[in-house]
């Protein structure tokens, strides 16, 4: 029995990442009327104010409507660049924790950072971690879970 649950255990962690839906801001859920609140941890800032996350949380479906918007500056264009990030289905996470989110730079590929948050699964809610890469040389975002 135990060594039945290691096996499985170990075939969970084996299971690559999801990936994580990553577009436009041009689309009705990244409206600034669904910004998270309290309003003061709805916000983050990384790489000397030149990356912004906004956590938006929708009332609607009830279990997922957390999501997230990440702005970056886009330096052929000359103003900034936002990027709608949600789940692979589309629906959102139940919710995403700004304040408890862990930033670090890696000249490779770019600003990485780690957002704690919770989706639901069926009959409760697990939590997961959002990893963001924000290249900024590239005007580029990647997001997927774990």
């Amino acid at each position: 029995m135990i060594r039945a649950a290691a096996m499985a255990l170990a075939l969970c962690a084996a299971l690559p990442a999801a990936a994580a839906e990553v577009t436009d801001c041009d689309r009705p859920e990244a409206n600034v009327r669904n910004l998270a609140r309290p309003f003061a941890s709805a916000t983050r800032e990384f790489a000397n104010g030149d990356v912004a996350l906004v956590s938006l949380l929708l009332e609607e479906p009830a279990c997922c409507g957390a999501h997230l918007v990440v702005t970056l500056p886009d330096p052929e264009i000359g103003y900034g660049l936002c990027r709608f990030v949600t789940s692979d289905d589309g629906l959102g996470w139940s919710s995403l924790d700004l304040v408890g989110a862990q930033a670090r730079y890696d000249p490779a590929t770019g600003l990485q950072i780690a957002l704690p948050g919770q989706r639901y699964e069926g009959t409760g809610f697990v939590p997961f971690t959002l990893h963001l890469t924000v290249n900024q040389a590239e005007s580029r975002v990647e997001a997927r879970e774990e």
